[in-house]
């Protein structure tokens, strides 16, 4: 069947964050911030309860576990409560949605306590779990997190195999829209943003924000569209810390330290 790339992607610039796709949102609380666990997904585990945004009707969902085995899951009015794991390290949670000529699927990576899974997380990902589908590759670790100014590294596939030259839209809660294309290998490699706006003094008042990848791809009369949502921190470098002065710092450390030993080489063969 002849595989007909859409040729105009997203209209994103003139969309909200999200607009006219589903996806994957953790809970907001009361006082308007994301849950996003302890540390906002770093290793301690995310929020039990998730969002399908922009979801309605034929939708199904899928929690495959760190061992690859799957569980069904039902949404309530567009909300899931993730059930207890016992199983420590990354879940993968899959919505689909068919209709008449559509095909929408939306995927989230997260990261969960208990005691530590024997499989690596690099096949949870190879794992194909829809037919359109964004990967990580290779996904962060457990206690590591996507962070600002930093690039990481996406395959895109259909129905298993890489999908070259394929437009994806990298989109964030803090407003930013940046297009991307997949090279000939499927492969896209993203820098997220510095884009947060109102950065407090104290790093561990910074909470994390949201990202969204999102493609289309059109096979025969079938449109498949997908995305993948996960949290992204700001970078200290950008702010508190900076390798390069730090590496500088221990380098003048090193000198002084020689210096005095010299020194006090040179006073204790005068003395004798």
């Amino acid at each position: 069947m002849k595989k007909i790339l859409l040729p105009l992607l997203f209209t994103a610039t003139l969309w909200g964050y999200g607009d006219g796709v589903i996806y994957w949102a953790p809970h907001v609380s009361h006082g308007g911030e994301h849950s996003h666990g302890k540390h906002g997904g770093h290793g301690m585990g995310e929020a039990t309860m998730l969002h399908a945004m922009n979801c309605d009707g034929n939708s199904s969902v899928i929690l495959i576990k760190p061992d690859l085995s799957k569980e069904d899951l039902n949404l309530s009015d567009t909300t899931l409560n993730l059930p207890k794991t016992s199983v420590g390290g990354y879940y993968a949670l899959v919505l689909n949605r068919h209709t008449d000529n559509q095909v929408d699927s939306a995927i989230r990576y997260l990261s969960q306590q208990g005691r530590p899974s024997k499989v690596s997380p690099t096949k949870l990902t190879a794992l194909p779990k829809t037919d359109l589908e964004i990967v990580p590759n290779p996904l962060h670790r457990e206690h590591d997190r996507y962070t600002a100014s930093k690039k990481y590294r996406f395959l895109l596939t259909f129905q298993g195999k890489p999908l070259s030259n394929t437009p994806i839209t990298l989109e964030t809660k803090n407003a930013s829209v940046v297009n991307y294309t997949t090279d000939e290998t499927g492969a896209v490699t993203i820098t997220f943003p510095n884009d947060f706006k109102e950065v407090s003094s104290v790093k561990e008042e910074n909470k994390p924000s949201e990202f969204l990848l999102k493609t289309r791809y059109q096979d025969g009369e079938l449109v498949y569209v997908t995305t993948l949502s996960m949290p992204y921190s700001l970078n200290p470098n950008d702010y508190w810390q900076s390798q390069k002065y730090g590496a500088g710092a221990v380098f003048i450390g090193f000198l002084g330290g020689l210096l005095l030993y010299r020194r006090s080489k040179k006073t204790g063969v005068s003395r004798g």
